[in-house]
């Protein structure tokens, strides 16, 4: 299951809860929700009434869960189309990047001395890849998914090593899933690699 897919099981178990009109089930996939995408959409509470405070000042106040899980289900549906249209930008960029890399190609060839030049500039680009990972508080992207871009940054250099162009592909997209939902400071550290790495093919 890929991430939309993630999203979109949240977003039919809401359609579930507010057909069968349970308060009580509303109440616990609100939690749940919550609990599962609270790091990811930094607003999800935001004007549910289960959190504005009515209940604090009107004990007889009945908070409104069938509202409030209608509420999220547009959230996630907002997330998800973020997400998908992240996804299509970067593969759009890519696409160019290996559509003008036969005149990459043709140049290197025709050029010896830049084509070391641009295999040391691609060894420096990891290093920096990585610096520019660790230098991104934690707040846009946690330890965790550092770490693992990390190792998805180290695989690739290694398929690239290898010179197998369609694996080198296949794992460029699976990372560029991976980053869509991690914010633009992710892209930016492990983009640059990426369509280096598509150009040295």
């Amino acid at each position: 299951m890929d991430k939309i897919e993630f999203i979109e099981s949240y977003i039919n178990r809401c359609d579930e809860v507010v057909v069968s009109k349970s308060t009580a089930d509303a109440k616990i996939l609100q939690s749940e929700i919550i609990g599962v995408f609270q790091s990811e959409i930094t607003d999800i509470k935001n004007k549910l009434d289960n959190y504005s405070g009515l209940g604090f000042f009107d004990k007889d106040h009945q908070v409104d869960f069938i509202g409030d899980i209608k509420l999220i289900k547009q959230k996630l549906i907002n997330y998800a189309i973020n997400i998908q249209r992240g996804q299509a930008k970067i593969e759009y960029e890519l696409e160019l990047a290996r559509l003008k890399q036969p005149q990459i190609s043709a140049y290197a060839e025709a050029n010896p001395t830049q084509t070391a030049t641009a295999t040391s500039n691609v060894a420096i680009t990891i290093e920096q890849a990585i610096k520019q990972l660790d230098e991104i508080s934690e707040d846009s992207l946690s330890a965790n998914d550092k770490d693992i871009l990390k190792e998805y940054l180290f695989s690739l250099e290694g398929i690239k090593a290898a010179k197998d162009k369609k694996k080198f592909w296949s794992k460029a997209k699976e990372i560029l899933i991976f980053i869509a939902d991690k914010g633009a400071d992710a892209a930016i550290a492990t983009l640059p690699l990426i369509i280096a790495g598509l150009c040295s093919q």
